[in-house]
């Protein structure tokens, strides 16, 4: 089993099973759902906001020097946060409404009830994974492909956050789906649930 490190030395060892073209596929990584709503039931009021969630949808191709795939047996993933910054960003202007109330720029949300503050949390990492498959040979023997695939996404904060504001951020893997495409290709796709608090 993969040691996957989510927070800075701690290691979480987790399986679930998901179905893939009516087989079971055997995961590795997967955050348990009962531990993201523990993450989501924060203490500190000012971070209970501070999260966001986003899928990596990729189509990744072995080696040209591991044979080709028969079929997927496992898939092991974790996330490592490589960077953090705080940046500014545009404001949403305000305006004056029908009846004469100035509704200011920060409280006008938009379809997701998101309000642009003018600070941003940028976060950027890699999702590491290893594909272990069956090859295509008479024996069936077991080889496995690593891949990583950066990403990078944001959460809006407050907007009186210093641009050297430091987050502990934490990553759990929600789900992953896996396939074969072809005997050279596979396609995934992880969701992927990211929470950052303040270090003070």
């Amino acid at each position: 089993m993969l040691n996957s490190n989510y927070t800075n030395g701690t290691s979480y060892q987790f399986h679930d099973k998901c179905c893939c073209d009516d087989k079971i596929l055997n995961i590795v990584g997967v955050y348990p759902e009962s531990k993201i709503e523990k993450v989501l039931q924060c203490p500190c009021p000012e971070d209970k906001n501070k999260w966001t969630e986003f899928f990596v949808s990729e189509t990744v191709d072995i080696p040209s020097q591991k044979p080709n795939i028969e079929d997927i047996v496992e898939v092991h993933s974790c996330v490592d946060i490589i960077s953090q910054r705080v940046i500014k960003t545009p404001l949403v202007n305000g305006y004056n409404s029908c009846n004469g109330y100035y509704i200011p720029g920060e409280t006008i949300p938009n379809g997701e009830c998101t309000n642009l503050t003018g600070k941003k949390l940028i976060i950027e990492g890699l999702l590491r994974q290893k594909i272990i498959y069956t090859a295509a040979l008479g024996e069936q023997s077991v080889h496995s492909a690593d891949f990583n695939i950066p990403f990078s996404v944001f959460i809006i904060i407050e907007k009186n956050t210093p641009l050297y504001q430091q987050f502990k951020i934490t990553a759990y893997i929600e789900d992953i789906y896996a396939c074969v495409l072809s005997e050279r290709s596979v396609f995934k796709n992880t969701t992927i649930f990211i929470k950052a608090s303040k270090i003070c």
